[in-house]
């Protein structure tokens, strides 16, 4: 929504982040409105990674490149050491395969910093979280 537009048109004016044209489809959506070509390039990425074993631990096809559940910017996992990585925006440690934070996966399956986690590998993600940094 733009506060601009929306002063000096005298109505509401909502427009998309992804094409920056008038919003078109439903609303609130943050992967991207309905205007025709309109895409969300973060999300491309993420359904057109390729998968991947990290080498020194027990994970197997995982995509390699992930969203941070915490704040949603992309990551590579490095492929050295354990499954979870600390997110460069955020600073939240979280497990590249279960997508939880580090803590909540290391609870069903304690000592598991090399091997799947209880919950197995999560599927590619279909959003982006929004970070929500006063929540």
């Amino acid at each position: 929504r733009c506060s601009i537009c929306t002063t000096e048109r005298g109505s509401v004016y909502d427009f998309c982040w992804q094409c920056m044209n008038t919003w078109k489809g439903h609303a609130p959506r943050s992967n991207r409105c309905d205007n025709e070509g309109c895409i969300n390039q973060e999300l491309e990425i993420l359904k057109d990674c390729p998968l991947m074993n990290l080498p020194e631990t027990e994970v197997k096809q995982c995509p390699s490149i992930r969203a941070c559940p915490t704040c949603g910017k992309l990551i590579e996992h490095n492929q050295t050491g354990c499954k979870n990585i600390i997110c460069i925006r955020c600073h939240v440690e979280f497990c590249f395969a279960c997508l939880e934070v580090t803590t909540e996966c290391l609870k069903n399956k304690p000592d598991s910093w090399f091997d799947v986690c209880a919950k197995g590998i999560a599927p590619r993600q279909i959003s982006i979280p929004t970070w929500n940094r006063h929540g």
